[in-house]
C-alpha cells in the first residue's frame, strides 16, 4: 500500500462504513490523491463504496 491508501485504510479500521465525503475531509488528501489512492485501494479488493440513496458509504471487505 502507498502513503496516502494507508490513511485512509487507518481512517476506515478506526470507523467503519464511513460516508465517502466524511472519509475523504479526514484524509486531507487532494481530490487526485483521494481518487488514486481509492482507486489503488478497490483494486487490491480493501475497500468497497456502496451508495445508499443519495449518500456513497465506504466500507472495509
Amino acid at each position: 500500500m502507498t502513503e496516502d491508501e494507508k490513511v485512509i485504510f487507518d481512517l476506515l479500521s478506526k470507523n467503519h462504513p464511513a460516508s465517502l465525503p466524511d472519509l475523504k475531509a479526514q484524509s486531507g488528501l487532494s481530490g487526485k490523491k483521494w481518487d488514486v489512492s481509492m482507486k489503488g485501494l478497490s483494486q487490491k479488493g480493501v475497500v468497497k463504496v456502496t451508495k445508499e440513496g443519495e449518500s456513497l458509504t465506504v466500507d472495509l471487505v
